[in-house]
């Protein structure tokens, strides 16, 4: 068995790469098991001075992950919800304290073979970063105590890009990487639609979107892959997808 304690331990896979998991199990707890109330004070002022600089901030509500295992190729997982604003206090501490930001990531692929990826507007927390639609365990993620990873990649896609992913062929099992204390879900779709097509619509889904959180649809080639500025998360899936023989 291995754990994550208050730091990352070095018996886990290495950091920023993708490795197969074949479950993923996180229980969500009601109460407080990791004292974070006891950083409110903190968390409130960081969340005036978050605001001052970006009105367009949502103190929505997530879920923190308070222990995380990896057990017989599984990750199980403790959580419990958090405001929005713990966690863009809890991005800028060094070290961060001893819980884990988690997220799953569903990787589009178009049928020539790219990876169809957004461009965060500048009214978000993320402005300018560049990955696969996809965002934070939420409650409205949970189901009979534990977090639905499909429910929330399928919710994110389609809220951020209108693609749905029932609709296309979901590569079985997923993958999970870890950086600076998150933890990093991912699981593969391939469209029968080309790249051009699927931003297209995208880019029309663009054009009704009130909340306007993305200003730019892109298609990631082998040969274009080094030419955008990405966030954290997606560094494992480039690697995996371009290097690991996931191409097809």
């Amino acid at each position: 068995m291995q754990t994550f304690n208050s730091l990352i331990p070095d018996n886990w896979p290495v950091e920023g790469r993708a490795f197969p998991v074949r479950s993923i199990d996180i229980r969500v707890e009601a109460d407080d098991p990791a004292g974070i109330s006891r950083f409110d004070s903190q968390v409130q002022e960081n969340w005036e001075r978050e605001v001052a600089a970006n009105p367009h901030l949502f103190n929505g509500r997530l879920i923190t992950l308070n222990e995380v295992r990896l057990e017989d190729g599984g990750v199980t997982a403790t959580g419990q919800i958090v405001p929005y604003a713990y966690h863009l206090w809890w991005r800028r501490q060094e070290p961060p304290p001893p819980t884990f930001h988690s997220f799953a990531m569903p990787v589009i692929i178009s049928a020539d073979g790219a990876i169809i990826a957004i461009r965060m507007s500048p009214t978000t927390a993320n402005a300018g970063k560049v990955y696969c639609a996809s965002g934070s365990l939420e409650p409205a993620d949970i189901v009979n105590g534990r977090i639905d990873i499909d429910a929330n990649m399928a919710r994110e896609a389609a809220e951020e890009t209108g693609i749905r992913l029932d609709g296309l062929e979901a590569r079985p099992g997923y993958y999970c990487a870890h950086f600076r204390q998150a933890v990093m879900f991912y699981r593969f779709f391939h469209a029968t639609l080309d790249a051009d097509d699927l931003m297209a619509n995208v880019r029309e889904h663009m054009r009704h979107d009130d909340e306007q959180e993305i200003d730019a649809v892109l298609a990631i080639t082998r040969e274009n892959r080094d030419a955008f500025d990405y966030a954290y998360s997606m560094l494992p899936v480039l690697e995996l997808f371009f290097d690991g023989g996931l191409r097809r």
